[in-house]
């Protein structure tokens, strides 16, 4: 069953768009082999956080005996791994160097997972006549990623995670069947805990900002005056642009009145409601890599080890 749709995106970038269709590729050959299936629930481009860290799930497959994460990678040319695990993509014979995207999908599991625990007793049940709380310590996690169909795979060292789109599909039934040959008999979502889990991951999802389904309106620019041609920017607009990441608040007491500052260990959150501190951690929304902070006057870029760089805060006035 498809649990959650693909979100529409609509990308001005090229590389940007050329992703996005590599996940509608994936999200159509799932639908057509899992749309019908009452086992298998299939969640498209869901995006979960917890503590300040975010993760970016192209395709996840809910299964009774646990998770299946499918990063989908668009490659134009040819994409090849070496013996030493590195990867690399063609272009034109041009070689560039990329993060290993099944350890980006494995992170994207691995912040899944420790989510999924923090919520163990109201997600699993209780055995032994309630004795005992159930936990995820027994469940399986998969990943695969997905090359576009009209890339071409050089294979220098086994990596069986990696598959071209079109043979996802058979993959994830091989994985699913060994996985429930496995753990029978040992554990097994409940038809329960999988009504909750499809519930609450549904709830949790937080759309980043290449998920809004369309591109944000272009802003008006003010006339500058004769004195300067500097943008004039009211007070209300640099209140909005102050809160880029809504979803952002205080580990100590929850508020969302923060301000970046640094010191010693970095940048962090300082909240106005508590005065606590929260470690500033942005995770790029494009490869799931971690990011460096920047700041300029009352603005904060972060910059990921893929090289992706985006607008992170911006500080009120």
């Amino acid at each position: 069953m498809i649990d959650k749709e693909l979100e529409p995106q609509d990308h001005a970038d090229p590389l940007r768009r050329a992703g996005f269709e590599a996940e509608r590729q994936m999200a159509h050959y799932l639908r057509r082999a899992f749309a019908e299936d009452p086992n298998r629930f299939v969640f498209h481009n869901l995006r979960l956080e917890r503590r300040g860290e975010a993760a970016q799930l192209d395709h996840l497959i809910l299964h009774r005996s646990g998770l299946l994460v499918v990063e989908s990678k668009s490659v134009a040319g040819q994409v090849s791994v070496n013996g030493h695990g590195e990867w690399t993509r063609w272009w034109k014979g041009q070689g560039r160097g990329m993060p290993s995207p099944v350890l980006q999908a494995r992170r994207q599991l691995d912040l899944l997972l420790a989510l999924l625990g923090d919520h163990t007793a109201e997600l699993m049940d209780r055995s032994l006549l309630g004795l005992r709380q159930r936990t995820f310590a027994g469940v399986r996690g998969d990943v695969l990623v997905a090359v576009s169909d009209n890339g071409r795979i050089d294979r220098g060292t086994d990596v069986p995670e990696l598959v071209k789109a079109d043979q996802v599909p058979d993959r994830v039934k091989a994985v699913l069947q060994v996985g429930h040959a496995r753990t029978f008999g040992s554990f097994g979502f409940t038809d329960a805990e999988l009504t909750r889990l499809r519930a609450f991951l549904r709830s949790r999802h937080v759309p980043g900002p290449l998920q809004t389904g369309t591109s944000p309106a272009p802003r008006p620019r003010p006339r500058p005056d004769s004195r300067s041609t500097a943008p004039v920017r009211t007070s209300q607009e640099r209140q909005a642009q102050a809160r880029p990441r809504p979803d952002m608040a205080c580990r100590a007491c929850g508020g969302t009145d923060l301000s970046v500052q640094s010191g010693k260990y970095g940048y962090y959150f300082k909240c106005a409601g508590c005065a606590g501190n929260t470690p500033a951690k942005p995770v790029c929304a494009q490869c799931g890599q971690p990011g460096k902070v920047s700041r300029r006057g009352p603005e904060f870029t972060a910059t990921c080890t893929g090289g992706h760089t985006w607008p992170y805060w911006t500080n009120p006035a």
